[in-house]
């Protein structure tokens, strides 16, 4: 809801810009924070550090609503504060399941957890509209904050949350060198440029210069088409390893070079509803295999990484898409969003089996 709030709110007297700008540094600041902020939650307490940058949060929300509509200063300052505020719920909530389920009930967790994302871009955007439409931008931008404070005041009455903070361990610090997490950030990242490369890509195929109302159509039959995939992957599968990541991201990325082929609007939707029944899975099967690899004491900072690995490529992916748009058209956008995720995953899998053509002598010897 933020982003879309934001800017309805600033483009009013700034135009899309500058509020792209602030909406830009609000995710970059998030992306510092939140590794930052989930590090606090596992040495100081998971409620010490949610609540009070919930509230945080929300008063800087109702601050950008109250601001000036002519001091685009401000409004960027409380913008850019409430990026640093965001709190960690992700990473928490993510960091928890090791701890409670194991195995292929933890996987299903995910998969579901990747599903519940898709309500969340479907809901959270046309709560926005509406609420911008009925009562106005300021309204919906309050609203945002609110929701968020509420989320984490319901979150914080879990027993499941710490109320201390745990021990500080060397696995912690050895997060990023000693683990294959930069790696699993790394498709993070290249899936969500894919996603929002995507997202522009279907709106250019189907509305040519002025975006139309049946984009969004094919948009929310894609989310469907992700909905029902992480639905049927929760009923059962075998536990995550490298080369099934791997393969979902190379799956994703084959759904998104199809919809380049698509004959028109119809086809698009067609073809964006099948891609999208492995876009849960393969988030699933990757939350899963970052769940296994890294020690539980240091889930929640790893899950906060995964984060930035998201945040980073939503940003990155919308830049390319309306660049990639402009300059070749839609079709050559699609292919070039799978690009990316095809390539990181063809390394993935190279990479996993080096280590086992390595691994061979030692056990033969």
């Amino acid at each position: 809801m933020s982003s879309l709030s934001m800017i309805l709110l600033i483009s009013r007297d700034h135009g899309y810009g500058r509020a792209g700008l602030a909406v830009g540094v609000t995710v970059a600041l998030t992306c510092v924070s939140n590794p930052l902020l989930a590090r606090l939650a596992i040495t100081r307490g998971a409620r010490r550090v949610l609540v009070p940058s919930a509230v945080v949060y929300a008063a800087l929300m109702t601050a950008l609503a109250v601001a000036p509509g002519s001091s685009y200063g401000l409004q960027l300052a409380c913008c850019a504060g409430s990026g640093l505020a965001v709190p960690p719920v992700v990473a928490t909530v993510r960091g928890l399941w090791p701890r409670l389920f194991t195995g292929e009930e933890a996987q299903a967790l995910y998969g579901l957890e990747a599903t519940a994302q898709e309500l969340i871009f479907i809901v959270g955007p046309a709560l926005v509209a509406l609420l911008a439409a009925v009562a106005g931008a300021a309204t919906a931008v309050v609203a945002t904050g609110a929701i968020g404070l509420a989320g984490v005041l319901l979150l914080s009455t879990s027993p499941l949350l710490s109320e201390h903070g745990g021990r500080r361990d060397r696995e912690r610090h050895r997060l990023l060198r000693d683990s294959r997490l930069v790696l699993y950030v790394a498709i993070a990242f290249t899936l969500t440029v894919a996603f929002n490369m995507c997202d522009i890509s279907i709106v250019a195929f189907v509305s040519g210069k002025h975006a139309s109302a049946a984009s969004g159509v094919v948009l929310a039959l894609w989310s469907t088409g992700s909905m029902v995939g992480g639905l049927l992957f929760g009923a059962g599968n075998r536990l995550a390893d490298e080369v099934s990541v791997a393969q979902g991201c190379l799956a994703v990325a084959a759904g998104v070079a199809a919809a380049a082929a698509a004959p028109g609007r119809i086809g698009l939707a067609v073809i964006m509803f099948a891609g999208g029944m492995v876009i849960a899975p393969s988030l699933g099967r990757l939350y899963a295999r970052v769940g296994a690899i890294v020690p539980e004491a240091a889930a929640t900072e790893a899950f906060a990484w995964i984060g930035v690995g998201l945040l980073a490529g939503s940003s990155v992916g919308a830049a390319l898409g309306g660049v990639t748009v402009d300059a070749w058209g839609s079709r050559v956008s699609f292919l070039l969003a799978a690009a990316l995720p095809a390539l990181v995953a063809t390394l993935l899998l190279l990479a996993g089996r080096r280590q086992a053509a390595q691994a061979e002598p030692r056990v033969a010897s």
